[in-house]
């Protein structure tokens, strides 16, 4: 009978007779298999006994699982600002050197495709409506963002954490005669940024004084150079209005449309013509979504705009995710500051399968405030960072790393964190959930809306807590970190995004920290929300067809 042999422990079986020396040939089998075996002991990359137990658990992971622990549900931070201010303690030191970025990844870019919201194209659909409307001339919506000087700052890295291109930067360098004093920058120093909806830079605002500031602008985005005027500090804004030129504001399209539409109204005797619901509107306006209906077309079929449209569905962005949240059966109201229609819109209150969502205009800094109105120190708020443990960034923000192997820039649009499988990640504030999915590259990963332009990405994830569609509230727990895709080893990827570029998580200015104002705004704001209330049920208001 011919015999079989054991490799590992040199032994042939059925055989007890068996005895030293073996062939030459097992001796070199065996030696070959243990020195694979150390090789790969030294070189493979490691993974501890907690990542091996979480791959097999990533194996059986179903993506409709919530994590119902309520403890964790409910932790919004009462706390959050000594949390913010210990972490931002710890990060202040320099990151690990280039040989310590164990965890670094080099396959963490997901295409526009995979970060795309549901809601993208509905904003397109709507903002070409009211580009028709305006005679086929597109109007972006623009925002300020303001920057605090920090120590070590220069405007090249101010402009970098905000991930505006160096040829931009330059442009605005190249004005000679003020150049000097665009460097020039003082700790705490405030500096103002216009962006558009594609974050494209449109002015930048530097102090000079207690008394004045530069202003530099373009009036196109396709515009390179930059023309720069030197005015009283604070022009940039008024009334809660962008100004970019210092030529007085036009009315836009728009405006001129409405104007004449009023015009017609007074002139044109109402039985001789049958006006539109746009013309015809009250100053309280209530759309009902009925069945097969889309959000957009029932609010311009109640007399709504496309350009008003595209504004209610940029005040309750990280929300309300028109794409899911709206169905059959679900209202709107809008209230204007005048009569017939006419003026800003004042307040917004959606009722939505029995929660409802409103925002309400304060006449003093021309913003949209919810229910909370400037008490609101929670559902504003921006955490500085998604977690609330001690960790090391692993890899930071770098919109121009190159690759190590290929010397390609491969942009690093987030910062990395070192922790342990598991631990659990939290949104950073209130926001909506557009993208929660799965990519050979990413592993599992998580994008939240916020409100406003921001929205926050979560990469390598081991476990999913969220559902497209799902709101979620500051401190909620929405994921467990992990080590999925390409990773080499445990850690969290973190991007926090404006207008859909990724910024410097840990240096840009959150705006929901910004400081709620006085005591007696607050008051004054508390009683003009009573009133916006009670006018949103006030059937008189809505005119009569």
């Amino acid at each position: 009978m011919k015999t079989s042999e054991d490799y590992i422990f040199c032994e042939r079986a059925g055989n007890t007779s068996w005895r030293f020396p073996i062939s030459k040939k097992h001796v070199y089998a065996c030696a070959v298999t243990m020195t694979a075996a150390a090789v790969l002991a030294v070189f493979s990359p490691h993974k501890d006994l907690a990542t091996v137990q979480n791959s097999q658990q990533e194996e059986e992971f179903d993506e409709s699982s919530d994590i119902q622990d309520s403890e964790e549900q409910n932790l919004i931070a009462n706390n959050s600002a000594a949390v913010n201010q210990s972490l931002s303690d710890l990060f202040a030191s320099k990151p690990q050197s280039s040989s310590q970025e164990a965890t670094d990844n080099y396959d963490d870019t997901l295409p526009d495709s995979a970060l795309a919201d549901s809601d993208d194209v509905l904003d397109d659909q709507v903002k070409d409506l009211a580009a028709r409307d305006n005679g086929n001339k597109a109007e972006d919506e623009l925002k300020w963002f303001e920057e605090d000087v920090q120590k070590g700052d220069t405007i090249s890295s101010i402009f970098s954490d905000l991930n505006i291109p160096a040829s931009v930067t330059m442009a605005i360098l190249d004005n000679k005669k003020v150049a000097a004093e665009v460097n020039s920058l003082q700790l705490g120093e405030h500096l103002s940024f216009l962006l558009d909806d594609k974050s494209r830079l449109m002015a930048f605002v530097k102090p000079l004084d207690k008394d004045r500031q530069l202003r530099f602008y373009r009036d196109t985005p396709d515009k390179a150079d930059f023309a720069y005027v030197i005015e009283k500090k604070g022009s940039h804004l008024k009334d809660g209005e962008i100004l970019v030129a210092e030529n007085p504001v036009k009315p836009s399209a728009s405006q001129e449309k409405d104007q004449k539409i009023d015009q017609k109204i007074s002139n044109e005797p109402k039985a001789e013509k049958k006006l539109s619901a746009r013309e015809s509107r009250g100053r309280l306006v209530v759309v009902s979504i009925g069945k097969g209906e889309t959000f957009s077309t029932a609010a311009n079929n109640a007399g709504i705009s496309y350009a008003e449209i595209n504004k209610i569905l940029n005040l309750f962005k990280g929300r309300i995710q028109f794409s899911r949240n709206i169905r059959a059966g679900d209202t709107m109201r809008v209230l204007f500051t005048d009569s017939k229609g006419r003026g800003k819109i004042s307040a917004v209150e959606f009722s939505l399968q029995g929660r409802k969502v409103s925002a309400f205009l304060n006449s003093k800094d021309g913003k949209y405030y919810d229910e909370h109105g400037l008490n609101s120190t929670v559902s504003n708020a921006f955490r500085r960072f998604p977690f609330n443990i001690r960790a090391k960034v692993t890899s930071p923000f770098n919109p121009s790393r190159r690759h190590p192997v290929t010397g390609v820039i491969r942009p690093h649009n987030g910062v990395d964190f070192g922790m342990p499988v598991g631990t659990p990640v939290i949104a950073p504030s209130d926001g909506v959930v557009t993208k929660a999915s799965f990519t050979r590259s990413t592993g599992y990963y998580i994008v939240l809306r916020h409100r406003g332009a921001y929205s926050t990405v979560y990469m390598h994830l081991s476990k999913l807590g969220v559902k497209v569609g799902q709101s979620v509230k500051m401190g909620s727990v929405i994921a467990r970190s992990g080590n999925t895709g390409l990773s080499t080893g445990p850690h969290l990827h973190y991007e926090l995004r404006i207008n859909g570029r990724p910024v410097n998580a840990l240096r840009v200015k959150l705006s929901g920290m910004q400081d709620p104002g006085a005591s007696s705004d607050r008051k004054r704001f508390a009683a003009n929300i009573k009133n916006y209330k009670r006018d949103l049920y006030n059937q008189k208001l809505i005119a009569k067809r």
